[in-house]
């Protein structure tokens, strides 16, 4: 599976980014004008310019042509074609991309120390149990927070369904995991078939402005 990777550039002001604002849809626009943060402004922008890119390019759809439709937990598709998959994350200033015919989830969490009261309340005793054995604990606990995520982004049903009550560490749960180290980054993929492997391409923002 190919997962396509952007890094922003968070140095820059978000002036240097508005003149992009009329390329994204309104209602991101509208979504952007109410952050305060300038981080999160340029993030939020180039999220969706990525998108558009990377969906643009595999399905031949004009840029300003593809429309959005959300689910009824915020799961967002695309109205141009109703059987394409894909789905988005990001961290910091990494976003990452993976669109299909078939539905996925994927996560990218920056690596920082797992917080042991973070595991108890949101993750199952056998993920918890994961953790403490690992000999990288904090690789751990940002591989089973990411697994989680894609889940219920693969699911599409978000916040909705409660962290613990499931089990990544279980092979009954009939999913297929991969999970690949980025730098300072872990990458998650969730899929209901069975993906061999990930395969990352990182690619320049400037290339999506082109």
């Amino acid at each position: 599976m190919n997962i396509i990777i952007v890094y922003a550039d968070l140095l820059k002001p978000f002036a240097e980014y508005e003149k992009y604002l009329p390329l994204v849809s309104l209602e991101r626009q509208e979504k952007i004008s109410r952050l305060k943060s300038e981080k999160d402004k340029i993030i939020s922008l180039c999220t969706e310019l990525f998108i558009r890119h990377e969906i643009s390019q595999q399905l031949n759809i004009p840029f300003s042509e593809i429309v959005f439709g959300y689910g009824g937990h915020g799961k967002p598709y695309i109205l141009n074609d109703r059987d394409y998959c894909f789905s988005v994350s990001h961290s910091d200033n990494c976003i990452a991309f993976s669109g299909g015919n078939f539905p996925i989830g994927i996560d990218v969490e920056q690596i920082s120390r797992g917080n042991i009261k973070i595991a108890k309340r949101f993750f199952t005793v056998n993920e918890c149990n994961f953790i403490k054995t690992s000999k990288e604990p904090s690789e751990a606990f940002c591989k089973i927070w990411t697994s989680k995520e894609a889940y219920v982004k693969m699911l599409g049903v978000g916040l909705s369904k409660s962290l613990r009550s499931f089990d990544v560490t279980d092979k009954s749960l009939g999913c297929c995991f991969r999970t690949k180290r980025l730098s300072e980054f872990m990458l998650t993929v969730c899929a209901e078939k069975i993906i061999n492997e990930i395969i990352v391409n990182e690619i320049e923002f400037e290339s999506i402005l082109k």
